[in-house]
């Protein structure tokens, strides 16, 4: 299995997005480990349901050292390979584990395999700008470039956002640099911009989309949101209230970026909706139906979970 390594920060309902996608499109591909935190205890929140939801991933609570968080899930003997990811990423199309690292193996001059480029990521949305393609390879299932004539996406290998990675190689390029967080992180490995590896292999169609919906970070005042933006307070309190982004209604059919913001349709209330609600609903065991049924104001959805927990408890 490919080592998998996710970064996340209070954004554990976009998470479970990433998570499930890889259930779908990449299963039984990635030994997953995430690198996580949150800035306030209702994210830690979220987490805590997702370390229930996921006992099979390895779980690392972000420590006072980033660095050494990441050297240490880079440490993998029973892995040559390893990918990372943000917590907003999205594989929506399948993807092998033969197809990620062959090129790897046969390609002395192979740098990364990247799943979320193709021929179809003809946008740049960071810079908002056209990205310019000319594979010197292409067959009908692989593309490959250099990637040091090439600009924007096309042009930069040392992504965090689903690139394939030799883990020896990774490793050593990672003890060289300083960073305190994802974003440093991936900005430092751009200090390698000279690094002889020349090639890149892709899909000749991408496999991954990263939707930057939000931001969690005041590093990099990155474009996000411009189109479906949303908080991620919404998308932890509708976590936490019962309901997760449906993957089955993302529509995927246009997808011309490895960055491209989509909507995030959320799932039907089918859970408890918040531990402190529970609570309060608990200790009033007896409250008469006429009441719950003049309260015009409330949800219909809440007044379903008031009804079960009067009737239950």
């Amino acid at each position: 299995m490919i080592n998998g390594i996710v970064f996340s920060k209070d954004r554990s309902a976009q998470l479970q997005l990433l998570l499930n996608s890889i259930e779908k499109k990449a299963k039984n591909i990635f030994e997953l480990k995430v690198i996580y935190t949150s800035s306030h205890e209702r994210y830690n929140k979220g987490y805590e349901k997702l370390i229930k939801q996921y006992p099979e991933v390895k779980w690392i609570k972000e420590s006072s050292i980033f660095k050494l968080d990441v050297l240490n899930a880079i440490q993998n003997p029973e892995s040559n390979y390893t990918c990372f990811f943000t917590d907003d990423d999205i594989i929506y199309r399948k993807i092998n584990e033969d197809d990620l690292i062959i090129k790897l193996i046969e390609d002395e001059n192979a740098f990364c395999f990247s799943t979320r480029l193709g021929k179809n990521t003809t946008r740049c949305y960071a810079m908002n700008a056209e990205n310019i393609i000319n594979p010197h390879y292409e067959d009908d299932k692989f593309i490959s470039w250099n990637w040091q004539d090439h600009n924007f996406d096309f042009g930069y290998p040392l992504s965090v956002d689903g690139h394939v990675f030799r883990t020896e190689e990774i490793q050593k390029l990672t003890k060289k640099i300083s960073f305190q967080n994802p974003n440093t992180y991936e900005a430092g490995l751009q200090a390698f911009s000279d690094f002889p590896r020349r090639h890149m292999w892709s899909y000749v169609h991408s496999a991954l989309v990263n939707s930057p919906s939000n931001i969690v970070q005041k590093v990099y005042q990155n474009r996000r949101g411009l189109e479906y933006g949303v908080s991620t307070k919404e998308l932890n309190d509708a976590f936490l209230s019962g309901q997760e982004i449906d993957f089955s209604k993302i529509d995927f059919s246009n997808i011309i970026g490895c960055h491209q913001e989509l909507e995030l349709p959320l799932t039907e209330f089918q859970e408890l909706p918040n531990l402190e609600v529970y609570s309060r609903i608990k200790t009033r065991p007896s409250i008469p139906e006429f009441i719950i049924d003049n309260l015009e104001s409330m949800d219909l959805k809440v007044k379903k979970w008031i009804r079960y927990f009067r009737d239950r408890f």
